[in-house]
């Protein structure tokens, strides 16, 4: 039974005052300067209380709106004058969120549409099935205790590279059957594709990945196992993926199926390290781990901004008018804390009802939100099995954050741990 939902544990986010210039350029650099880096919420706040879509005009790219509100963020996800193709809305084909053009991206679900999205979702909907995720549920369990116990050993535990990125990095290449010993160099490669920051080497990370999946791919349809990339690399449908198909999927699970549920996992212990009397709530009834998890996912969920998508007719979003050609990025971050949809937005609330989009909405809503779910919720409850308390061993603002406008996720995070029958902090 759930807690009572006016219980919100004393968690809120604090605020700032002044608001951001919203038209053309300004917005932009609103949204890639040091303030949105070091709190995002609050300056999507001052966005959202002043309308649900806001114009940005940024030079040398197509005309962007960022949709903040609930209501428009759901209208949007859903729309079908709404595409994933730019080329669709008349633009050359390739344009990023972050402004610039893939001239070496992988198509795969995220970047096409319906039909092209429903066959290749359909093709991968197998491995995420109620029953494969309950399938995969003691394995995660074990190796999450085996990874708790590790990183609480240490001196000064470190619990985002040390233990919420691991869970994830191994239940994925377990179910796609990628070595974990080539990890590090995928997660290189992962920064460099999902937060590009100065300096980033995106084609030399996209390049390297590409050539290393298809080798993969290729080994597997000559000694396959039981992994999912065997499977499909050894399909005899008539509907099969195509080579380039398979690297763009395995490109897609292994980069999603990790890095948003990494940056869970950190949300929800750094709540916990912040809020004594949540974590004591949980560990007395490890029944409630799950809607806590569901909570973080609408207060700090792992993706700030769903990837682009463009207008390929004019029409209207909010009160703002959208003309074909224009990019489209919904803020889940700040539709999940619209207060027009929920009460005490900043909050947080154990049992507060469902309806955010932290997994996004409609034909791209995540395949793999069931499986983040289970291995957050796993990750979490083994992690409060074996400690009497958390606190951070650093000031909450000297925390670093993933940059950019897509992923939201602390970087690291060392606490003092108090383990379980012991009377010494770690």
């Amino acid at each position: 039974m759930l807690a009572d939902e006016s219980n919100n544990f004393g968690w809120e986010t604090a605020m700032t005052t002044s608001t951001p210039d919203d038209k053309g350029g300004p917005l932009r650099a609103v949204l890639e300067g040091a303030a949105f880096q070091a709190d995002p919420h609050a300056v999507l706040r001052q966005l959202t209380d002043s309308g649900a879509a806001h114009r940005c005009e940024p030079d040398g790219a197509p005309p962007q709106l960022l949709v903040t509100g609930y209501d428009a963020a759901r209208q949007v996800l859903t729309d079908p004058r709404v595409s994933k193709r730019s080329e669709r809305a008349g633009l050359e084909p390739g344009w990023l969120m972050s402004g610039v053009r893939d001239e070496v991206g992988i198509d795969y679900m995220l970047t096409v549409d319906p039909p092209e999205h429903t066959r290749l979702r359909k093709l991968v909907t197998r491995a995420f099935t109620p029953q494969q995720i309950e399938a995969l549920r003691p394995r995660t369990q074990e190796l999450a205790g085996r990874f708790a116990d590790d990183v609480l050993a240490l001196e000064t535990p470190e619990l985002a590279e040390g233990f919420a990125a691991r869970v994830p990095i191994a239940v994925i290449c377990e179910l796609l059957g990628v070595p974990l010993d080539d990890w590090d160099r995928f997660r290189w490669a992962s920064e460099q594709i999902v937060s590009p920051v100065a300096g980033s080497d995106r084609e030399e990370a996209y390049v390297w990945m590409s050539g290393y999946l298809a080798e993969l791919i290729a080994a597997k349809r000559a000694d396959p196992g039981q992994d999912l990339l065997s499977a499909l690399a050894n399909d005899t449908v008539e509907d099969r993926l195509t080579d380039p198909e398979l690297v763009g999927m395995a490109f897609l699970l292994l980069i999603a199926g990790y890095e948003t549920t990494a940056n869970l996992i950190g949300a929800v212990l750094l709540g916990l390290a912040q809020q004594p009397d949540l974590l004591k709530a949980l560990q007395a009834d490890p029944s409630l781990v799950a809607a806590a998890v569901e909570e973080f996912l609408r207060l700090d969920g792992p993706v700030l901004t769903a990837t682009e998508r463009f207008a390929t007719e004019d029409m209207r979003v909010g009160e703002v008018p959208v003309r074909r050609g224009d990019m489209l990025l919904v803020s889940l971050a700040a539709a999940d804390r619209d207060p027009a949809r929920f009460e005490e937005p900043d909050s947080f609330r154990l049992g507060r009802p469902a309806g955010h989009v932290a997994f996004g909405h409609g034909v791209h809503h995540c395949l793999g939100a069931p499986l983040a779910r289970m291995e957050a919720t796993v990750a979490i409850t083994a992690l409060l099995e074996r400690v009497e308390s958390l606190e951070l061993a650093v000031d909450a603002a000297d925390l670093e954050w993933t940059p950019g406008l897509l992923m939201h996720g602390v970087r690291r995070l060392p606490v003092s741990a108090v383990v379980a029958g012991s009377s010494n902090s770690q």
